[in-house]
């Protein structure tokens, strides 16, 4: 008997043993040897592409400068060959280059060097001499260039020089890429060259938005391998390094490896671009995860190994001794439920039978226990996140009484918004039962409730969690599984406590997970966003949009259906522009659309499509972009009634515009307004027209116009500036020499000692 008992028991034992162990030695067998070498090569991945992205980037910035050298031979007023030095010449030269200044943001200042003339001519406008170079504070001085100009005398074709640091006119220091350029690339006997600067910190902002995520480092070189920039000051491997692994890297015909320095492990990702030769390399730092990953399975491996050592023992004591009480439960349990007319049980027979009736009398229990006790969980957490609690430590004990605790150091709050084509009360339900199910199932490092919110089609989750769980993950996750189940669209807004000791903390929370959610069906983006993540809005923005809000009305009044389209346009930007919360999104909106309704109102006042309009352009929920239609459709309707009602006014010929600023042009009290009036037009209509006509603003042709008249003067009289600047139209002499030395590039008074004419 007692050996039938030992087989037994052993047989028992080997067979709880097995079941333990089958499934952790495939995970060991399998999933391990694998790991590592995933997690690495998705990282390596990402590194490539990021630093393929960043190539293309800025290939695609750099093909402007490479093709600015052609754009300024193709213009005919810039005579690069002609000797001639004037001022006539430099001002007209000065006047073309500022034609590319808003060619590209990316550029912070061009430089047209013509040998010939001894000058270099800024985007701005400006005009520096070559002396301007040699002192800081006048012109662009480079410390570690001393034969720049010899230098560019000597050009064959572009160079690049490294970001170095360059006093900017006003003495600041600024660091800078710059490109030098011959004109024209490839030629000989140049007459001059193009210095294009680009700054350092524009080109690091550019890498940076790449990816916000991103904690490595780049290094651009140029063809031959020498350092043009690097995005960190203080990178952690030298260029001289890097150019050493990126020779082992092309031998093996890779673009991407693992860099071991100092115990440290890096990922070197590098690409060559195929449009100028620069290298492009990128740094990423081993993660901790990636470096630890191996620890973690050898303590992995030890601590399964000693969980299986003590189920072991318990298993083998467990049967060893447990026998005989096993054998009172049976018989207790026989007398308890010992059913009319049954059949002869073992004692497993008998056991598996007495569970089977607790279960039965427990399922009644609770039964009618659930169906008081989640209302009532529910009142107590909605009184909880709409700020009703009351006294922090009264509240959490009446609270224990419902199954309501937070264990955990950290407390969050979610508010998940379904949007569903669905209206009836069935999908509600579903959705709150497949957030109890999941609120069964939630992990260790958090304990939470999903309770129905008093908004349809809404439901809040209170939690407390450990400080290092990542709350947003766990949402999104849960997120996934409710879409799948149910078909609607989940949008999910959390909120943190700051102290999660407090009641009031978590009414904040709750506030900030409603705002987060209303961002989400604004502005759509992530599904799963947490307040902290939501960008503040600038200062002066409601300011700025009243402004704006109070020169539409006045341009409605005035009947001008371009500056009405002008200034909508603006409005829509405003409304469209990131971090602006949604409760000022609206009040943008609706002031706008009221604006415009008014302006429909007074040409069409008993129009019936006028009224469904105003009916569904105050409807509640719109999306940013849905707003922004709304907007558009009505300023359309505006303006193409303005224009029906107005009479066709006539666009003013070249001819005729020229003619009348020569007769009027000269006077103080000629203006924007003076001119547009006398052609019957608007002031911003003419304005555009003058510029599509003239090719340049109005207000700098009449500068330049008055400025040439002066210059006529100054030559050829003894007139006192004063004199002079009342007859050219000036209204003092202050602002007469700003702009005569704005377009000139010298005083009145230097201009007239060196240029006077003698009788």
């Amino acid at each position: 008997m007692k050996r039938s008992r030992m087989n037994l028991l052993i047989q028992h034992l080997v067979s709880y043993f097995l079941v333990l162990l089958f499934p952790l030695l495939i995970i060991l067998a399998y999933y391990y040897p694998h790991s590592t070498a995933v997690v690495k090569q998705k990282e390596m991945d990402w590194n490539t592409h990021l630093t393929e992205q960043v190539k293309t980037s800025l290939d695609t910035f750099t093909r402007y400068v490479y093709n600015l050298p052609f754009e300024l031979l193709k213009n005919r007023e810039i005579k690069l060959y002609n000797t001639e030095d004037n001022d006539y010449q430099r001002v007209q030269i000065a006047n073309e280059m500022r034609k590319y200044n808003a060619t590209d943001g990316f550029i912070d200042n061009t430089l047209l060097y013509i040998e010939s003339m001894g000058y270099l001519f800024a985007k701005t406008g400006s005009a520096y001499n070559t002396g301007d170079f040699s002192k800081p504070g006048i012109g662009y001085y480079y410390k570690d260039w001393p034969d720049m100009f010899s230098e560019l005398g000597s050009l064959k074709g572009p160079t690049v020089r490294p970001v170095e640091d360059v006093i900017i006119p006003g003495s600041n220091h600024v660091r800078m890429l710059t490109f030098a350029l011959p004109l024209p690339i490839g030629g000989y006997e140049t007459p001059g060259a193009v210095l294009i600067m680009v700054r350092e910190d524009t080109i690091i902002r550019m890498l940076n938005s790449m990816s916000e995520m991103y904690s490595g480092d780049f290094f651009i070189l140029d063809g031959e391998g020498h350092p043009l920039l690097t995005s960190s000051k203080g990178a952690y491997i030298p260029t001289d390094e890097v150019q050493s692994f990126l020779g082992g890297l092309a031998k093996n015909g890779k673009g991407a490896g693992f860099y071991e320095k100092d115990g440290s492990s890096y990922i070197i990702s590098h690409t060559v671009s195929d449009k100028n030769g620069w290298q492009y390399v990128s740094v990423l730092p081993v993660t901790e995860m990636l470096q630890g990953i191996q620890a973690i399975q050898r303590n992995t491996i030890a601590m399964i190994g000693m969980m299986l050592l003590l189920e072991f023992l318990i298993i083998y004591i467990s049967i060893r001794r447990n026998y005989q009480p096993i054998k009172r439960i049976v018989d207790f349990a026989a007398n308890l439920f010992e059913p009319a007319g049954r059949k002869p049980m073992n004692e497993f027979e008998m056991i598996r039978f007495a569970l089977g009736e607790l279960v039965s009398a427990n399922s009644s229990l609770d039964a009618r226990v659930k169906q008081t006790m989640p209302v009532l969980r529910d009142n107590m957490l909605l009184e909880l996140v709409s700020g009703k609690a009351g006294n922090d430590e009264a509240f959490m004990q009446q609270a224990a009484g419902y199954g309501i605790a937070f264990p955990h150091e950290a407390v969050a709050v979610a508010v998940l918004s379904v949007e569903s084509s669905k209206t009836d009360e069935a999908m509600d339900c579903k959705v709150v039962e497949c957030l109890r199910s999941m609120e069964t199932s939630q992990p260790q490092a958090v304990a939470g409730y999903f309770l129905k919110s008093i908004y349809s089609h809404e439901m809040i989750y209170v939690c407390s969690h450990e400080a290092d769980f990542n709350m947003k993950q766990f949402l999104a996750e849960i997120r996934l599984e409710l879409e799948e189940q149910t078909g609607a669209k989940i949008l999910i807004g959390i909120g943190i406590a700051s102290k999660p000791d407090r009641t009031e903390a978590i009414h904040v929370a709750y506030l900030q997970a409603v705002r987060a959610t209303e961002h989400q069906q604004l502005r759509g983006g992530s599904p799963v966003i947490v307040f902290d993540e939501l960008h503040t809005p600038k200062s002066g923005t409601v300011s700025y949009y009243a402004e704006l809000l109070q020169s539409l009305e006045l341009v409605i009044l005035k009947n001008d259906a371009g500056s009405v389209r002008s200034i909508t346009e603006r409005i829509v930007t405003q409304l469209r522009s990131e971090g602006m919360p949604p409760h000022m999104v609206r009040s943008v909106y609706i002031n706008t659309v009221s604006a415009l309704l008014n302006g429909l109102q007074r040409f069409s006042p008993e129009d019936d499509d006028l009224l469904r309009l105003t009916d569904t352009a105050y409807q509640f929920r719109y999306t940013v972009e849905q707003m922004a239609d709304i907007i558009r459709d009505s300023c359309d309707r505006l303006c193409r009634m303005i224009q029906n009602t107005l009479p066709q006014v006539r666009n003013a010929s070249q001819d005729e515009m020229t003619v009348f600023i020569e007769q009027k042009g000269l006077i103080p009290d000629f203006s924007l307004q003076l001119i547009a009036d006398h052609f019957s037009m608007s002031p911003s209509n003419f304005s555009h027209h003058f510029k599509k006509t003239m090719g340049q603003n109005f207000k700098e042709y009449i500068d330049i116009f008055r400025i040439q008249t002066s210059i006529q003067l100054l030559r050829t009289t003894d007139q006192t500036l004063e004199g002079i600047s009342q007859q050219t139209g000036f209204s003092n002499t202050s602002s007469f020499i700003r702009c005569f030395k704005k377009i000139v590039g010298t005083t009145p008074g230097q201009y007239r000692e060196t240029h006077k004419l003698i009788s």
